[in-house]
């Protein structure tokens, strides 16, 4: 009998892929989906059974700390990822229970991680740690008991981790403007500060890669928040020739907000990804986004802590760094 192994190799795929495939995730292409189902059906190959049937015996339950952030299409994607995960292994009883905390309540998700820690069928925790030191000092104690894997934010070297590398996406997006800005030309870059998940490590490497450029810098400007940061380029605009801008928080909400004859020609590079991001850059306001897989993250994290369950391991490196992908208008997908 074919296995799924088998069918990757004649179709130059991931195995991972195929599993996909067979339990219909959205998250594949639905041209490679026809092709691996169409060799299922060829090859007469069958689902093991016996296999899945062993496995039910093995009963995990994982409970799933997930930030609900002011970004809504980073939290609906996270789940999704996560709620593949937990259809593809269903059949081995693994289960999963998702839990959400405002990403502006670090002490709300401390609470609700003492309560989760101290449940009887906890075997896995995966977690976005708002208050990485604090949330490792309450985990240490059951590391023995329980599996965990961290998203988004890195909890420990130690621990398991899913997620992209965020000074490196900060260093691409300034790779782009320095494309872009020619000798002389300025670049405004404003701080609004750190989310505790992305936003600092964002402008550390723009920072890093935007001074390797030939536009004159200014900044970066403390931006205070959606007002103070609106008359900031205001302002600013209005005093002199800006012809880039970037700003690692609050950026798709200043853009929305501020009337569109202070954006006008400008180079606008963003990090990360939002239906109002998508919105701006069809209509040319950004010029480009640097993104995250973010399902493939919440997907992944599921997987790793499948197999830190069912197979003692997660692979040998305790970070998988998610892809970047640069959108422009051309390659915005709907």
């Amino acid at each position: 009998m074919i296995t799924q192994k088998e069918i990757a190799k004649q179709l130059g795929i991931s195995r991972t892929t195929v599993a996909r495939a067979i339990n219909g995730s959205p998250l594949i292409k639905e041209e490679t989906k026809e092709k691996v189902m169409k060799l299922i059906k060829e090859m007469k190959y069958e689902k093991n059974i016996i296999g899945s049937s062993l496995a039910i015996k093995k009963n995990k339950k994982v409970y799933c700390l997930v930030i609900k952030s002011k970004n809504e299409f980073y939290t609906q994607e996270i789940i999704r990822g996560l709620n593949e995960a937990a259809r593809e292994y269903k059949s081995y009883s693994y289960r999963m229970e998702i839990i959400t905390t405002d990403i502006n309540d670090s002490q709300s998700q401390l609470d609700t991680l003492k309560k989760v820690l101290e449940y009887d069928d906890i075997d896995g925790l995966i977690i976005t740690p708002l208050e990485k030191e604090k949330a490792y000092s309450m985990i240490e104690p059951y590391l023995e008991k329980i599996k965990v894997v961290s998203l988004g934010i890195r909890l420990n070297d130690d621990i398991y981790h899913v997620g992209p590398d965020h000074v490196k996406q900060g260093r691409i997006a300034a790779s782009i403007m320095n494309i872009m800005l020619r000798k002389g030309e300025k670049l405004l870059i404003i701080d609004n500060g750190d989310d505790k998940i992305s936003s600092k490590m964002y402008l550390e490497g723009f920072l890093e890669k935007a001074g390797e450029g030939k536009a004159d810098i200014v900044g970066p400007v403390k931006g205070g928040g959606l007002e103070n940061s609106i008359e900031i380029i205001k302002k600013l605009s209005s005093e002199q020739e800006i012809d880039g801008i970037y700003i690692n928080r609050y950026a798709q909400d200043i853009y929305s907000k501020i009337p569109k004859k202070f954006l006008k020609d400008k180079r606008i590079v963003a990090s990360g990804i939002s239906e109002q991001v998508k919105k701006m850059i069809r209509n040319g306001i950004i010029t480009a986004t640097v993104m995250e897989e973010i399902s493939a993250e919440g997907y992944i994290s599921g997987k790793r802590m499948f197999e830190l369950l069912y197979k003692g391991a997660a692979g040998k490196e305790k970070w998988e760094i998610s892809k970047s992908h640069i959108i422009f208008p051309e390659n915005l997908n709907d």
